[in-house]
């Protein structure tokens, strides 16, 4: 095994370690609004949250030796030894997933909201922190381009069932949602079929799209957090969002026609 290899295992085990010590020091707080609820938290979510991240840890070591090729620097195609601050930043937000699934569905019963608020912020924060880095380093990678695309993505499905679970948003736009990332995640499953490979392109109705999404769900998360009720903005915030969405499947489908003719 190379030195990126070796980088990427120790990467990904420190980062295992360090979810799974933010996972149980919310034990510490976790005191449950009912009291005569017989389990405790860990109890309660500990396995099941094993049970989905260490599955999770495992498909997306897999997925980073696959496109180990792909730690190369932009436009220079110098190839990285290690994993480096930006894909790093960006691998935090990505093993965030199950945490933030998990804790976020035990807010419900378990008073853990002001520090779960801390987290969210954190884990939103990286979405501008790896992109900044990289910038300001020159260490743009292909890889963290890919990271980042489907770190925004699986952080969109993993709200988008929180939210519904809570009956934060309706179902109709719960499906709106859903299909707008299933169109994405077919999209990319064909290319990797044509080309044997993920060259990450966006769109500005796509971007536009993702980011009207997290303004929407951060308004929601603080409104989870603070117990705050239902308000007309939100409800304004929500066609809005779903005008955005739609024209961005549209852009998604003509963006997906134009790329097959380069795949063939």
């Amino acid at each position: 095994m190379d030195r990126l290899g070796k980088s990427i295992l120790a990467t990904m085990g420190l980062y295992m370690a360090l979810q799974l010590a933010i996972f149980c020091s919310f034990a510490i707080p976790a005191l449950p609004s009912d009291a005569t609820l017989p389990k405790g938290f860990l109890f309660r979510f500990g396995p099941l949250f094993l049970l989905v991240a260490l599955p999770f840890f495992a498909l997306l070591v897999s997925m980073l030796f696959i496109f180990k090729n792909d730690f190369v620097k932009e436009p220079s195609g110098v190839r990285l030894d290690r994993v480096n601050l930006a894909n790093a930043i960006t691998l935090f937000r990505v093993t965030s997933m199950p945490t933030l699934l998990f804790l976020v569905l035990a807010a419900k019963e378990y008073r853990i909201r002001l520090p779960l608020l801390c987290l969210v912020v954190l884990v939103f924060a990286t979405d501008f922190a790896d992109g900044y880095v990289s910038r300001k380093a020159s260490e743009v990678t292909k890889v963290g381009k890919m990271m980042d695309s489907a770190s925004d993505y699986a952080l969109l499905i993993v709200l988008t069932i929180v939210f519904y679970y809570f009956k934060l948003v309706p179902p109709w736009f719960f499906l709106l949602v859903t299909a707008r990332l299933g169109l994405q995640v077919a999209f990319v499953f064909i290319l990797i079929f044509i080309n044997k490979r993920i060259e990450p392109r966006t769109t500005l109705m796509g971007k536009a799209a993702v980011a009207s999404i997290m303004v929407l769900y951060a308004i929601e998360v603080t409104r989870l957090i603070f117990g705050i009720g239902r308000i007309e903005l939100v409800e304004v915030l929500e066609w809005a969002t779903a005008a955005i969405v739609l024209v961005s499947m549209v852009d998604k489908v003509i963006a997906f026609a134009r790329e097959l003719p380069r795949s063939n």
